[in-house]
């Protein structure tokens, strides 16, 4: 088999030779490193294993006989600790002593070479060995990568927001093929408010292109390393922004020399694509990202129908059904701990007001930029939703009612500075706030409460929530109800 020397190139595989003499050591490593290998050497068995502890190597050329640990003994030692991976040639001058083929049986290695066949007939093995291991090592990225889809199959699958989703995806495809720079790019959601202008920050759902010419808006939803939400993929360096289009266009994935791009679709319609800085050379690993793909996809459309159950997409809040029902999963869960709950009833001042002069869409504006406002001014803990018309509510777990009145002025405090711009006017946005608490302080021992005496205890903390907001009503302070203790609420839901 020729070879030639000149212009080598670095092959990627990494190769231990095993031998007890310094001229075998040396010619080989020459041999091997013509070939464009990385090649180390050890002089006893011992000091082989002393490499293999700190270092990965693909291929293990082993001498058989050698003093205090022969060949045979070193490749059980390896096999033995679970190293089914590393493939290995055993090389003697005295191969009659046992026949080739049960020594590779019984060893599990890959080659038996008899040196006096020389060295070609040894690249020959080592050519078939780094083959097999290329084999080998792409079905046990395989079979871990089926594993790693399977384990987080279930917490892709569960109700969560998409945003919350669209994170957990790209960090489980960069853990799964080893990025460090990536990103999830989707369309963004913006519907026409007035005069072209477009709607705040928020809109949670997902676009889907119609035409070619909307490629050209794909930006970044969320990305790792170098890449920010926000950034338009138009911006990046053209080379990755045309195969991002090529992903997107075909719908299947696509990979250059460092990096990948895995579409994500639902139906037939490609809504975004995973960019990651990492090759998938092998075949079995772009089937890999296709099953992943295609979990992403599913998951992607249960938390879109799970935002479209929950979410008002004009304020990016909850709806009323289920706040409520996070309500009453909060006084059940304050009852069982004995901690305080706090509710606040927020309402959107002349809001009529605005409408009526400014037309319903600036009111749609004012909304939204409440919207924003509360769930940006609260803890990832605590619950805002759209009550119904200009009011909300949100819900402040494990706190009393001191936390609460504190939380009230904080937002208060900053829309006294929000403002919405209108036909070139400035519309202030003003807001009155009503506190309402309960506090377990006199509960001692286990109370049972079935559902309907719950909702019963979310409607009357809503009414003491609601009659603090219209004593407090354009005050530009906070009204507040004295805290009810846990047992005046369960005698006032059963009565």
């Amino acid at each position: 088999m020729a070879r030639k020397y000149g212009g080598i190139s670095n092959s990627g595989h990494t190769i231990l030779v095993v031998d007890d003499s310094p001229e075998v050591l040396e010619s080989t490593k020459r041999l091997f490193e013509k070939d464009g290998h990385k090649v180390l050497t050890a002089p006893s068995g011992k000091a082989a294993l002393e490499i293999l502890e700190k270092t990965r190597v693909h291929l293990m050329v082993v001498d058989y006989f050698m003093p205090a640990m022969t060949g045979e003994e070193l490749v059980r030692r390896v096999r033995g600790g679970g190293d089914q991976i590393t493939q290995i040639i055993l090389a003697t001058g005295y191969s009659g002593e046992k026949p080739a083929r049960v020594m590779m049986q019984q060893l599990d290695i890959q080659g038996y070479h008899d040196k006096s066949e020389g060295a070609q007939k040894l690249l020959l093995w080592v050519d078939t060995a780094l083959k097999a291991y290329r084999h080998v090592l792409a079905m046990e990225k395989h079979r871990k990568g089926l594993r790693f889809i399977l384990d987080i199959t279930p917490e892709l699958h569960r109700m969560q927001p998409v945003d919350e989703l669209l994170e957990a995806l790209l960090w489980q495809l960069e853990a799964l093929l080893g990025a460090e720079n990536s990103f999830l790019a989707t369309f963004p959601s913006a519907e026409p408010v007035e005069d072209g202008e477009q709607r705040p920050d928020g809109e949670c759902f997902i676009a889907i292109a119609d035409t070619p010419d909307q490629l050209q808006e794909l930006q970044v939803r969320v990305g790792t390393g170098r890449f920010e939400a926000g950034e338009p993929i138009k911006s990046l360096p053209r080379p990755l922004a045309s195969l991002v289009d090529t992903a997107f266009e075909t719908g299947i994935p696509h990979t250059e020399e460092d990096c990948s791009v895995v579409p994500l679709v639902l139906g037939k319609r490609v809504i975004g694509v995973i960019f990651l800085d990492r090759r998938t050379g092998y075949a079995k690993d772009r089937e890999l990202l296709e099953v992943f793909a295609s979990q992403a996809a599913a998951a992607i459309q249960n938390a879109l129908l799970y935002d479209m159950a929950t979410t008002d997409p004009l304020t990016g809040t909850f709806l009323r059904g289920f706040a409520t029902q996070q309500l009453e999963h909060s006084i059940k869960r304050s009852l069982r701990r004995s901690e305080s709950l706090s509710l606040l009833m927020i309402d959107l001042d002349r809001f009529k007001s605005i409408n009526d002069t400014f037309g319903h869409q600036a009111g749609d504006r004012a909304l939204a930029a409440v919207g924003d406002l509360l769930r940006i001014g609260v803890r990832d803990t605590d619950v805002v939703g759209r009550y119904g018309g200009d009011e909300f509510m949100v819900i402040l777990p494990e706190t009393p009612a001191a936390g609460a009145m504190v939380v009230a002025n904080r937002l208060l405090q900053r829309a006294a500075n929000l403002n919405i711009e209108v036909r070139g006017e400035s519309v202030p946005i003003r807001l009155s706030v009503g506190i309402g608490t309960l506090a377990p302080d006199e509960v001692s021992g286990e109370i049972r409460i079935d559902r309907a005496h719950l909702a019963l205890a979310a409607e009357s903390l809503i009414g003491r929530a609601d009659k603090a907001l219209y004593s407090a009503k354009g005050s530009g302070t906070a009204g507040e109800q004295p805290e009810v203790q846990w047992l005046e609420a369960l005698a006032a839901a059963t009565a």
